[in-house]
């Protein structure tokens, strides 16, 4: 068992010791943020962190990470007021936001959840619903009950069914 914390100067260190989420991928990489501070990843040797911020990376949208999904090596993460991102295998960052009179586009700039399902799609909550990648675009999907849109604050897959916590 290996514990750290935040070096305040230390560069590989946490980006600080109030973690809002941490998550393991598929490639044993440990990824986790701090709040205002990034998204930052610790590789399979766990000598220390990687950090992805908007200073060093401007097609970062938002510090504040909210979520973390991934599969075969492809990273997403959702940020507070930022958009939903993608880290690609080679290193590329695209940046999906809402885009105008666009239904096909990310529902909010606020990402609450992310969530792969048993097939494999990607699902998203964010202040204004829920949404799916379709590997081009964002599918809106309706929530039973008063609102259709709602906040999504999780998403869970059971079998062929997702739930959702809303607000």
């Amino acid at each position: 068992c290996k514990v750290g914390g935040h070096a305040p100067g230390g560069p590989a260190s946490l980006p600080g010791n109030d973690l809002t989420l941490g998550s393991v991928d598929d490639r044993d990489r440990i990824w986790v943020a701090a709040e205002g501070r990034g998204l930052s990843m610790m590789d399979s040797k766990r000598e220390g962190f990687v950090h992805y911020r908007q200073a060093e990376r401007p097609e970062i949208g938002s510090d504040d990470t909210f979520a973390v999904a991934s599969r075969n090596g492809e990273v997403w993460f959702g940020t507070y007021g930022g958009g939903l991102h993608r880290l690609d295998r080679d290193g590329r960052i695209t940046r999906f936001v809402p885009k105008p009179g666009d239904l096909r586009s990310l529902p909010a700039e606020t990402v609450l959840s992310l969530a792969y399902d048993g097939r494999g799609d990607l699902w998203v909550g964010t202040f204004k619903g829920l949404a799916r990648w379709t590997g081009s675009d964002f599918e809106r999907v309706d929530v039973p009950g008063e609102e259709p849109a709602p906040w999504i604050f999780s998403i869970t897959p059971v079998g062929d069914q997702l739930w959702v916590g809303t607000k």
